[in-house]
């Protein structure tokens, strides 16, 4: 069921870290998973109206790290995601755009003990922007797309993934092409997956984006928004079903919500491994 904006506000401003998530979800009886995503959509929305900011004063920053300020120091202080911090730092040391990538999202060494040090102590207390947490959210991307296939077969449906289809040059192609589905009465020409949650902005986004784009050129289909949605966006394009996880039933629906690390072989195998929460 979609949250009312009010329902949606309320949980903006509670959510600041994961620890957050996790109490709030418990109290408000909803999946960790969706105040993840909620807490995910304020972070990068924090970034990207101070990020321009900050790189300027990279070597401001360079500098309170040569005098002794950790990475992550640094990163608290002004309440901006370590990792980012770190691709500052490196960068304002001379390192190349490819070098600094390495070294702060590959964990690749510098051959300096400290940085080192520092460098991988941002990647384990970043839950937005590190290594891990970019790998967790692709194996979110496919136990969504996972569901959504046995949710097809289920019904019947004949379908193509977006893997499978030839593509022209430049063409925006959903995640499932569809035939032979009707939901509600409407005839469902594609499914597109996406392990966030929605509020108008992001939707907005991807009507732009992507949505708009299919519809033009398929008809009508589907949107799932794994972690749910705000209530305002529905009924806009009457070509456009809303959907999220309450609409599915599947034995890895929990893997999907349920706020905690899992493997690949959560989405490809028979077992599951947790690994430590954020």
């Amino acid at each position: 069921m979609p949250l009312r904006k009010e329902e949606y506000r309320h949980i903006y401003s509670l959510v600041s870290s994961p620890e957050d998530a996790c109490i709030y979800a418990k109290k408000l009886r909803l999946p960790e998973g969706v105040l993840e995503a909620v807490l995910n959509l304020k972070v990068v929305r924090s970034v990207k109206e101070s990020y321009h900011l900050l790189e300027k004063r990279k070597e401001e920053l360079l500098a309170e790290w040569e005098a002794g300020k950790s990475i992550v120091e640094i990163a608290e202080e002004r309440n901006f995601p370590p990792v980012l911090i770190a691709r500052f730092l490196l960068s304002a040391m001379g390192f190349s755009r490819k070098k600094v990538k390495r070294l702060a999202l590959n964990g690749e060494g510098s051959g300096n003990e400290r940085l080192d040090m520092e460098l991988a102590d941002a990647q384990a207390r970043d839950f937005v922007f590190s290594r891990q947490a970019h790998e967790r959210q692709r194996i979110r991307g496919e136990l969504g797309e996972e569901i959504i296939k046995a949710w097809l077969r289920s019904r019947g449906a004949a379908f193509i993934s977006e893997d499978s289809m030839v593509k022209m040059a430049g063409a925006k192609t959903p995640d499932f092409l569809v035939s032979g589905l009707r939901i509600l009465g409407m005839r469902v020409a594609w499914v597109e997956s996406k392990a966030v949650f929605a509020d108008e902005e992001e939707h907005k986004l991807y009507m732009r984006k992507q949505l708009s784009h299919y519809i033009k050129n398929f008809g009508p289909g589907i949107v799932v928004y794994w972690y749910g949605y705000v209530d305002t966006i529905l009924g806009e394009n009457k070509d456009l079903l809303i959907l999220d996880y309450t609409s599915f039933t599947h034995p890895k629906l929990e893997m999907l919500l349920n706020g905690c690390w899992v493997t690949r072989n959560a989405v490809s195998g028979d077992g599951v491994t947790r690994l430590a929460k954020r």
